[in-house]
């Protein structure tokens, strides 16, 4: 069979010989190649940075700082400044009990969105106006 004939009858066509295989990949060591076998390299000890902080107690004599629920003067325990912190008012499980207990009462939606506007439902989250570090948190009793 001639090459004409294979290809009316679907057969593919003869193989060429193949190119040389690829050249190999580029070495891991750049431009320094590992040492001979054999041959002994002194070890470097690895570099070690050691950081020393002095220990922040959080109150002096291990005493918490007492909050109340507006702005109040404290140490903060993370930048040692004296402040007046910062207050955030945020929902507690106590806003949630009392906004459904007035929905059932009221027997309608209307007075459930009244103990998000109160401040006395809400907690007192403190923070550093300095380092915007949390301090702590007073919820109304």
């Amino acid at each position: 069979m001639d090459a004409t004939m294979e290809n009316k009858m679907g057969l593919p066509p003869p193989y060429e010989p193949t190119a040389p295989s690829p050249a190999p990949p580029p070495s891991y060591f750049g431009d320094n190649p590992p040492p001979p076998a054999g041959l002994a390299v002194p070890a470097v000890p690895p570099r070690t940075t050691v950081i020393t902080t002095p220990a922040a107690p959080a109150a002096p004599a291990g005493r918490p700082i007492k909050l109340g629920p507006g702005p109040t003067g404290a140490s903060c325990p993370t930048c040692h400044k004296s402040i007046v912190t910062r207050v955030d008012f945020v929902p507690n499980t106590r806003t949630h009990i009392v906004s459904a207990a007035l929905c059932v009462l009221a027997g309608c939606c209307c007075g459930c969105f009244v103990p998000y506007c109160m401040r006395s439902c809400k907690s007192a989250n403190h923070y550093c106006p300095a380092c915007k570090a949390f301090i702590g948190t007073y919820q109304h009793s």
